[in-house]
């Protein structure tokens, strides 16, 4: 067997069945469109072995992803679509020179479910 990259805390291992189940429950219902459930190292057995688990615990209608950031870590949760599961890795991995951070947290904010009025106000009450 491979060896296990280091842990890093907070973890998809440190995630409950339950609270997976909810995420993939909360997308398959249309709630929101992303729910980032965690994240794992990016090596290939890390993320074959989070792609299996969130697989087996998706609700129909939710599509398990594992994405590696430029970190050396990858997110995992749900989407409701393929698309929106798109757009996040790209927003995620596009160069940073590319895209000023506050567009990047634009496009997380509306996958995740935070209306537009939230992340205006969000935006006035840190500045900018």
């Amino acid at each position: 067997m491979p060896e296990r990259s280091r842990i890093v805390k907070g973890d998809l291992d440190t995630v409950s069945d339950d609270a997976l189940v909810e995420h993939a429950y909360l997308v398959s219902r249309g709630v929101r469109p992303l729910a980032l459930a965690g994240y794992t190292s990016s090596g290939d057995w890390e993320m074959t072995r989070a792609t299996t688990r969130l697989e087996r615990l998706a609700s129909p209608g939710a599509i398990a992803f594992v994405i590696p950031r430029d970190d050396g870590l990858a997110d995992c949760g749900y989407g409701a679509c393929r698309w929106a599961i798109d757009l996040y890795g790209w927003a995620l991995v596009s160069r940073r020179d590319a895209m000023p951070a506050r567009y990047r947290h634009r496009i997380v904010g509306l996958l995740l479910g935070y209306s537009p009025m939230a992340i205006r106000d969000f935006e006035e009450a840190n500045g900018g």
